[in-house]
């Protein structure tokens, strides 16, 4: 998540992000967005790898994407998500997983329904289950994507939508493009190896979100029924997520076995390795395991809206998804099978 200062409906994000310290290590990638010399660039590496090997997740500074984008397009969200509600239904997001694009209302989803697959805990999977996310979202991707094509608005409903969300997804393009080489680089890959990763990777699979997360009344709290975002792992190569002063956002942390907030920091953008880029790794680096809580005074008084912006970068569809020779051998032994991007999720949906 990209956590730089984003001012929204007046709110000072600086004032109010001062007051806790996230305990997520926090990366300078600047050698990677620069004319840097190589021995930067392996530095910067190095501290990536020190960092990811356990959790998954950092914070980075030096990332390239502008402050008054960021401002931007979180102005864009909430122009869009303040429409009537039959307005952004002029762009329905479809029952089924493709196009995964559009609009979809408050309750329509359970990211949790990935973890219960996943998890042994048999106890814990109807609990999981039964939790709907409590937001509305809206998918944008490339307009060459043929199979996930975009839902847009109409021009009439939202004047400069596409425009605006075409621009800012290829510019997001740039910083998660510049993350992926560092991530390269960090990992000793062949250039072999190397080539193949950076092939896997387009651009036009990767998805731009708007989130709203709107006040939850508070008769909803005093259930279990009710979530922000279930703790889920991603699909995607890796994220990066942006987020607004309510923050919420929360990384596992294996070291200690609970989560931590990945605070809203000037500068600082949130990233998290997916289950893609954790089976190239050969499991190196862990996909990592994150929630969005619910914000609040034990149920007391209804929470405040939270905005969020996450970019999935995601591989290929039909693109060769498997651990990497070298670090096979650097292993002994290879921790996950050869998949495609489409039939992992196929299977997840």
């Amino acid at each position: 998540m990209l956590c730089l200062y984003v001012t929204i409906h007046h709110i000072s994000l600086q004032s109010m992000a001062s007051k806790t310290v996230s305990r997520i290590p926090i990366i300078d990638l600047s050698p990677f967005t620069s004319f840097a010399s190589l021995s930067s660039r392996k530095l910067a590496a190095k501290d990536l790898a020190s960092t990811l090997h356990l959790n998954g997740s950092v914070g980075i500074t030096g990332h390239g994407f502008p402050a008054s984008m960021l401002q931007e397009i979180f102005d864009i969200a909430k122009k869009l998500f303040d429409l009537p509600y039959e307005d952004k239904m002029r762009a329905p997001h479809p029952s089924g997983p493709t196009p995964h694009r559009g609009y979809s209302g408050p309750g329509k989803e359970m990211t949790g329904r990935k973890t219960a697959l996943e998890t042994n805990d048999v106890s814990k999977t109807e609990e999981i289950l039964r939790a709907a996310d409590y937001k509305e979202s809206y998918e944008i991707g490339s307009s060459e994507n043929k199979t996930q094509y975009n839902i847009l608005l109409p021009e009439d409903v939202f004047p400069g939508f596409r425009e605006k969300t075409t621009r800012l997804f290829w510019e997001l393009n740039k910083t998660a493009k510049a993350v992926l080489d560092a991530l390269i680089m960090s990992l000793g890959l062949r250039e072999e190896e190397a080539a193949h990763i950076r092939s896997l990777h387009t651009g036009h699979d990767d998805q731009l979100r708007l989130l709203h997360y709107p006040p939850i009344p508070v008769g909803a709290l005093k259930g279990k029924d009710t979530s922000r975002l279930g703790a889920h792992t991603d699909w995607s190569l890796f994220t990066l997520l942006f987020q607004d002063v309510v923050g919420r956002l929360e990384f596992l942390d294996r070291e200690i076995g609970d989560y931590v907030p990945a605070t809203p920091q000037e500068g600082v953008v949130y990233m998290n390795v997916g289950d893609m880029f954790q089976r190239l790794s050969n499991g190196i680096y862990p996909s990592a395991m994150h929630r969005v809580v619910i914000a609040g005074n034990d149920g007391e008084q209804t929470t405040p809206a939270r905005y969020s912006i996450p970019y999935f970068v995601s591989p290929i569809g039909e693109g060769i998804i498997e651990p990497q020779k070298s670090l096979i051998e650097r292993n002994g032994k290879q921790v996950y099978e050869s998949v495609t991007f489409n039939t992992y999720s196929e299977a997840m949906f």
